[in-house]
């Protein structure tokens, strides 16, 4: 944890800012107010293709300016989304998906980032992770969310015609708010005098499912045409699971075709893919059965690191792992490796040098063993639960990743996704955050991380 006070302790939200946009999936912002004279957190974004979803305040004070609209607006992209909640918002947090989070007083404009008394701590994200304010971070959007509306063209109008008249009117404070109240086009709120969270969880596990279910077909679907015996490259054996077969041509898509160094323009993918998503995907599939690549590493996903996987994670099996065989088991996991490869050196009680990334995921998975749920469950049973429990798969990943009794720190949506199909793959294709990547590049309309 840092302590961010600006000028006071040197800790400046700028310098923030260029530290963690880079390793950061996407951004969520919710802070009331933001002038035209910081647009920072934004064009970091912009520059850095990471996602961003704002939320500012909506009242009659003009709190978002119309500039901050309009960049917005301008931008015209599914990658950029700014939400307005009337009346109640004023909190500041700027969120940096998988790199941490600034939670404090400062607002959007450059006041507050230099010459303001402003103070904040920043929580990099194994904190988030380890004390469950991820989850609470989750849940904070989730609600923020569910009391904003997409900002419109009628809406900047709105507000730059209130700014016009604010600086006219500025000693007619009350009677401009009483106006306002009469014409506004977003209905008041009174306050959180009362939270619905039972009902407000159920709207969202019921998006979650759809959103969940809603893919699992395009995985299918693709999962049939990769496998068939016209787009099958020769090198993959027609025995593999279909879905084992679409988990490696998305993999092999992302990584050869969509990711440029260190850039994912995934986004800048869909934009152009999603008008025609079925000619991306033939050209896609042409590219797979004849690209001549080396394909060592999707070879050794396909024919030992899934038939070991499906064979540990099997129904009989799975309850009875050893701590070897359950670090045996995870470290074929992708998305496992990819956030154990990411941990600090201290928190795997490695030397504070550079380590081999075997290394690393060796040592977070015996970590991972010796954890438990807030209600005690081990990981073995949460990965029982998920994979061979009663019920859907989409509301046991849903309880996996959000309930005291299954939750365990650091193995998230994607990593459970991943396990489901490796073990199950004839039914539910490996899913993780690299796949919602892949689909998203050919045009498909799915949310990352879902």
């Amino acid at each position: 944890m840092r302590f961010i006070a600006g000028p006071l302790n040197k800790q400046l939200l700028q310098n923030l800012l260029g530290e963690v946009i880079e390793s950061c999936t996407r951004v969520r912002a919710a802070v009331a107010y933001a002038s035209r004279d910081n647009l920072k957190l934004f064009e970091a974004c912009a520059q850095h293709l990471k996602p961003l979803e704002f939320f500012g305040r909506y009242d009659h004070t003009v709190a978002v300016d119309p500039a901050v609209l309009k960049w917005f607006l301008d931008k015209a992209s599914p990658n950029f989304d700014c939400k307005l909640v009337p009346d109640i918002l004023h909190a500041k947090i700027i969120w940096w998906v998988d790199a941490g989070a600034y939670i404090g007083s400062a607002n959007l404009s450059d006041r507050a980032w230099i010459s303001n008394i402003e103070a904040g701590t920043f929580l990099p994200h194994d904190e988030l992770v380890e004390t469950g304010m991820e989850r609470e971070l989750q849940r904070f959007f989730e609600e923020v969310d569910d009391r904003a509306r997409p900002l419109t063209k009628e809406i900047y109008q709105e507000q730059l015609r209130l700014a016009d008249r604010r600086s006219e009117l500025s000693k007619r404070e009350y009677g401009l708010e009483q106006q306002f109240d009469k014409d506004r086009l977003l209905p008041k709120n009174h306050g959180l005098v009362f939270v619905d969270t039972k009902r407000s969880s159920e709207k969202r596990f019921q998006k979650f499912e759809q959103d969940w279910n809603d893919t699992l077909q395009v995985m299918r679907s693709i999962a049939s045409r990769v496998s068939a015996p016209g787009a099958k490259p020769g090198w993959i054996d027609a025995s593999v699971a279909p879905g084992v077969q679409a988990d490696q041509f998305l993999h092999a898509y992302y990584y050869k075709q969509v990711k440029d160094g260190n850039r994912h323009p995934y986004e800048e993918f869909f934009a152009r893919n999603s008008k025609n998503p079925e000619l991306a995907l033939r050209d896609a599939l042409e590219w797979w059965h004849d690209a001549d690549f080396d394909h060592s590493f999707e070879e050794r996903t396909i024919y030992e690191w899934s038939p070991r996987l499906r064979e540990l994670l099997a129904r009989d099996r799975i309850l009875k792992l050893t701590e070897q065989e359950f670090v045996d088991a995870v470290s074929r996991v992708h998305a496992i490796r990819d956030h154990a490869i990411k941990q600090e050196n201290e928190h795997l009680g490695l030397p504070d040098r550079p380590q081999a990334g075997d290394d690393k995921v060796e040592k977070f998975g015996e970590w991972l063993w010796r954890q438990r749920s807030r209600e005690g469950r081990t990981v073995l049973e949460l990965l029982n639960y998920v994979v061979w429990g009663n019920g859907s798969v989409s509301a046991r990943l849903w309880n996996a990743i959000r309930s005291d009794d299954w939750a365990i720190p650091h193995i998230g949506l994607s990593s459970l996704g991943e396990i489901v199909g490796w073990a199950r793959p004839d039914e539910f294709p490996p899913r993780n955050m690299r796949t919602s990547k892949g689909l998203r590049a050919l045009g498909y309309n799915v949310r990352i991380g879902v």
